[in-house]
């Protein structure tokens, strides 16, 4: 159970990020920054009385906004259709002014976020889980769920997978491009701005806690496949459940090597990934 928890979290941040690198082709470093902030947004808003189910839907509006503003301010003027290596650099600089402006904001100290499920415990066959970590895998299920229906059914999600294989092309097609851009970029910070506020009642808010998961969900997106996202997924489930095995039948210590082992190993296998397509060259 605690496997899934950690998968759960770590699907909704790769999610995010590997669709912005399969639509954007953007490499981006900063996505531990939104992670981290859903969590102080849930702290800001909850200082003013606001209950937690209340305050998780308002931090997603209010870490999509932020990501808007980014997008339009650097990411729209200085990475699109520019080399990657640019975008690590550009992303990554980012990700530190956004810590170093929480650090100054609101000092390093970690800081909680209350969620009434906390305070619940769950019993089934022996085992004791919060409510708090139900609640995680139940909406970042239902969440996925609806986003790959979206993806699929929608006009917009058809636009925006246009724009992910051919952005000339699809504008060629009529299709607002800078528009899908944006919404694309949105989609992915808000995901992890969703994964920051269902997570910091277990972990809490500190600048440098999205860090750890923005490292562990690059493993994920190359594990299951770049630009898939039922990948993603895939690769996040296996990764959460391989970490809480390992931490419990074999060692804390080596766990963080687990993740690039399973990645070493599938890539000898298989290079684009668990789930990702192969490169076709038309000429």
């Amino acid at each position: 159970m605690n496997g899934l928890v950690l998968g759960s979290g770590y699907a909704l941040v790769a999610v995010g990020l590997t669709l912005i690198f399969g639509t954007l082709h953007i490499v981006n470093f900063a996505h531990g920054a939104f992670f981290a902030l859903g969590a102080y947004v849930s702290v800001q808003l909850q200082s003013f009385g606001l209950p937690y189910l209340v305050v998780l839907p308002l931090a997603v509006v209010v870490v999509a906004i932020i990501g808007v503003l980014i997008e339009v301010l650097v990411v729209r003027t200085a990475l699109y259709d520019r080399p990657e290596h640019g975008s690590i650099i550009v992303t990554f600089a980012l990700s530190q002014a956004v810590v170093a402006g929480l650090v100054l904001l609101v000092g390093p100290d970690p800081l909680p976020v209350r969620s009434m499920f906390s305070q619940i415990s769950l019993s089934a066959f022996g085992l004791f889980l919060s409510a708090q970590r139900l609640f995680i895998v139940v909406i970042t299920l239902l969440v996925l769920g609806i986003f790959g229906w979206w993806l699929k059914r929608s006009v917009r999600g058809q636009q925006l997978l246009a724009v992910s294989q051919n952005p000339r092309g699809a504008y060629y097609s009529g299709i607002n491009v800078p528009m899908i851009r944006m919404l694309s970029f949105l989609l992915g910070v808000s995901a992890a701005g969703l994964a920051g506020g269902l997570l910091a009642p277990i972990i809490s808010a500190s600048p440098t806690m999205g860090d750890a998961y923005v490292i562990v969900a690059f493993t994920v997106v190359i594990l299951g496949g770049l630009g898939s996202i039922s990948g993603a997924l895939v690769g996040a489930l296996i990764i959460g459940l391989a970490n809480a095995f390992f931490e419990t039948y074999v060692s804390v210590s080596w766990t963080p090597a687990l993740g690039w082992i399973l990645v070493i190993f599938v890539l000898l296998l298989r290079p684009e990934g668990l789930m990702g397509q192969k490169d076709l060259n038309r000429h």
